[in-house]
């Protein structure tokens, strides 16, 4: 008998992907670099600027599927000169960039809210500056406290004062990871008390050579040229679980902390994808071992239609996400997604539910979030069961459309169409191992609201040498 049935969402009765021209009309239309906060019994979502609402977007929810466009963070840009003289001085002519780029806010010390934002001169340019305002409600409006970085030009060797990104270790220390393409993804320690930098470095003493790179842009987490919309969470007693054989018995997991490190690699318009990286330090080693420069794969272009005829929406070049937990415990996946192959504009709020597999990696749900919540997975949800699965390869720029026929067998084998493929399991609370074509994929089962069969059942998302998902099919 399988129990917490409680635990599956119903029918979510998703907003239209509206493309209203009135704000108040968006719903999730138009949020481009997501960041999720909650305070206050509900649930808010900073983006990016766009399309005339350039000054910050902000978005509220009570339950994180049903979202109600709300306004600006500075409806008044005039709030920003300090940021628009710093930036026009080291520029050294008018700026090309009319919007606010990835903003996120946490809670300030002294009561309200930090905000992190940045501004820059040009698109594809590194004259940038990042910024703290603060407000005492969510929804602001901010006011300017200070600059934390600025980046002048030498594209390629300094970083991108961009996409800054609050993390906090295991002992309340407070960083910032922020970075885009060339220059890597860095990381500055803020004072927690008043969240500015806690080395107090300026601009004007880097330009002037009394301190040295490193010292004003921080360290680096990642030596990379190709990444950028960093997020570090901290998570701790993670389970990892030992790599043995499928039919032999599986020891207990050792409970250990980790550091995850996410960001977005490729085109905004083409190839966009989240990478995974993880370190048991706050600001560093994140490359090490199997992670390496380019992370591990957690996304592409990809669709539960199973030919180009069949309606429904498309995962196209999703990416720059939050890593959002709520109080309650809830880990989701936080991104902005294209919904047609292809098609440039706009984009839309989409999260989805997270676990970890028996590596004690991060996988995700390719499902729109519905309300769902983990549970204990029984076998009996999964044997014998049919299953659509995508499995995604190194071509970030070739659409991936879902392919029926895969079986999770009573016996423990793994079958297409019937033939043998590989073997599978179950252990722990959902975590899930399937041998496929001599790779070893690991992820993890959970409850879903499945768009594409109208109804509630299981999803399987794994990490192998690509990612790998399944949709239970009725």
């Amino acid at each position: 008998m399988v129990k917490n049935d409680a635990f599956f969402p119903k029918n979510p009765q998703f907003s239209p992907f509206s493309r209203k021209k009135t704000p108040a009309a968006w719903g999730t239309l138009n949020a481009h670099d997501p960041s999720l906060l909650e305070t206050e019994g509900a649930f808010y979502a900073f983006s990016t600027g766009n399309n005339g609402q350039d000054n910050y977007q902000i978005r509220r929810s009570p339950d994180l599927v049903h979202w109600q466009y709300v306004g600006q963070a500075f409806p008044d840009p005039a709030a920003l000169s300090p940021v628009f003289a710093q930036l026009g001085a080291v520029y050294g002519k008018p700026v090309e960039n009319t919007t606010l780029w990835a903003p996120d806010v946490v809670p300030a010390a002294g009561g309200g809210f930090w905000l992190y934002g940045c501004y820059t001169a040009v698109f594809g340019n590194n004259y940038s500056v990042m910024f703290l305002a603060h407000s005492p409600r969510p929804c602001g409006p901010y006011r300017y406290v200070a600059a934390l970085a600025v980046s002048g030009g030498n594209w390629g060797e300094t970083p991108n004062a961009i996409d800054p990104q609050i993390f906090y270790d295991r002992s309340g220390r407070m960083f910032c990871a922020y970075g885009s393409f060339f220059g890597g993804i860095r990381v500055l320690e803020l004072n927690p008390a008043t969240g500015v930098r806690l080395d107090g470095f300026t601009f004007e003493e880097y330009r002037a050579g009394k301190i040295s790179e490193r010292q004003y842009y921080g360290g680096k987490l990642l030596d990379s040229d190709d990444a950028e919309g960093s997020v570090v969470a901290f998570r701790r007693g993670v389970p990892v679980y030992p790599r043995v054989p499928i039919g032999e018995p599986m020891p207990a997991p050792q409970c250990k902390d980790f550091y995850y490190l996410m960001a977005s690699r490729g085109s905004l318009f083409r190839d966009y994808t989240m990478r995974l990286w993880r370190s048991s330090a706050p600001a560093e080693g994140f490359a090490a071992g199997e992670y390496g420069r380019s992370g591990k794969k957690l996304s592409g272009s990809c669709t539960w239609r199973r030919s180009p005829a069949e309606e429904g929406f498309d995962f196209f070049a999703p990416g720059h996400n939050d890593i959002f937990r709520t109080s309650d415990g809830r880990e989701l996946l936080v991104y902005h997604n294209r919904t047609a192959f292809g098609e440039g504009w706009p984009h839309y709020l989409f999260l989805g539910l997270a676990a970890y597999n028996g590596d004690g990696d991060l996988v995700f749900s390719l499902n729109r979030y519905a309300g769902e919540r983990l549970r204990r997975i029984e076998r009996e949800e999964l044997a014998g069961k049919a299953f659509d699965y995508i499995l995604l390869n190194e071509d970030d720029e070739t659409p991936v459309y879902a392919r029926g026929g895969l079986c999770l067998r009573e016996d423990g084998v793994m079958t297409l169409g019937g033939a043998a493929q590989g073997r599978w399991r179950l252990f722990g609370e959902y975590c899930v191992d399937i041998e496929w074509g001599g790779s070893l994929f690991r992820g993890a089962a959970m409850p879903a609201w499945l768009e594409r069969e109208g109804r509630a059942g299981i999803t399987i998302s794994l990490l192998g040498r690509f990612p790998l998902f399944l949709n239970q099919t009725f």
